[in-house]
């Protein structure tokens, strides 16, 4: 992908002369790799936070009928990161760009696209309603939660998926004998996929959840005795799910264990219950910075810069 993009640069430096990119504080690594990719430098800025916790933006670029792509993440903290990114989208709205851009690697309450009881807040929806009101005329962002959450969006969207990467990881460890396990339902047709590509079988694990962030793993279905196992999903967030599908996994007698997503949220507990977890490697990308604390061996981050990078050079 990186030569591929090298070599674009090389005949579509055009492409590349009316934009500049802006980077909040939540991923700047990853806004960084993606300028490296294009061979640019991130716009200037100044970013910070005032005494009381309000957020302060100042944007030293001149954006002057350019294509502003302002690069954050909805990470933790999410609403400190989902303020900056309005807040730089509304300083650039008043700069008179050509067009400005969203480039959200982890859209912020990516998982409240619907409502369980009567009286909950849509927050999807009301993340993508301030996005709108602050400006932007499209968004990048990367596996939603769920399809049926594009219907909020007010501008164009361009969502990228991690599929290729994490699948060309896969691949290079020439496992044998191996299935796909989908955690619950809402990974099955992720997990349909890679079970596609890699050509394995798929099993499907189900579960019950007790109250948010807290599920029971009641069965697996399908054959996963003295095989290698690839768990897919597109988030981790506390672990929970996961621990309880590999301790389930485990009373099957399978082999090795070995689990990919996207988006590594790691919240609470998540880094001790992985550092027990009978789990051989854990593969993620970087849509969400990790912290130093938490990379622990059993980690391997894999990054998706490059396809943000086509994304933006692709982008007119």
């Amino acid at each position: 992908m990186a030569q591929k993009i090298n070599n674009l640069k090389k005949t579509s430096s055009k492409k590349l002369n009316d934009k500049v990119i802006l980077a909040g504080n939540s991923n700047r690594p990853m806004a960084k790799r993606i300028a490296k990719e294009l061979g640019m430098s991130l716009g200037k800025i100044d970013v910070k936070v005032f005494s009381d916790g309000e957020t302060y933006v100042n944007i030293e670029e001149d954006i002057k009928d350019k294509i502003v792509y302002v690069v954050q993440s909805g990470s933790y903290p999410a609403n400190h990161n989902l303020m900056e990114l309005l807040a730089i989208v509304h300083a650039a709205r008043n700069l008179n760009p050509k067009k400005i851009v969203a480039v959200v690697p982890f859209y912020p309450y990516r998982r409240m696209e619907k409502t369980v009881e009567r009286g909950e807040s849509l927050t999807f929806e009301l993340v993508a309603d301030l996005l709108h009101t602050a400006g932007i005329d499209k968004i990048i962002c990367m596996d939603l939660h769920k399809h049926r959450s594009k219907r909020f969006f007010k501008f164009q969207r361009k969502e990228l998926r991690a599929f290729e990467v994490i699948i060309s990881r896969l691949r290079k460890k020439k496992l044998h004998n191996f299935v796909i396990v989908a955690p619950d339902k809402g990974s099955m047709p992720e997990s349909k996929k890679y079970a596609r590509e890699l050509e394995v079988p798929l099993v499907k694990a189900y579960k019950t959840r007790k109250k948010h962030d807290e599920a029971i793993i009641n069965r697996i279905e399908g054959d996963v005795e003295g095989k290698d196992v690839i768990i897919v999903d597109d988030e981790i967030n506390t672990a929970g799910t996961l621990t309880g599908v590999v301790d389930k996994l485990k009373q099957h007698k399978v082999r090795n264990i070995y689990f990919a997503c996207t988006h590594a949220v790691l919240s609470g507990p998540a880094i001790e219950r992985l550092e027990k977890a009978k789990i051989k490697e854990v593969i993620i990308t970087d849509t969400i910075l990790l912290p130093e604390e938490k990379k622990i061996k059993k980690i391997k981050i894999l990054s998706v810069a490059p396809l943000f990078a086509q994304a933006i050079l692709d982008d007119r």
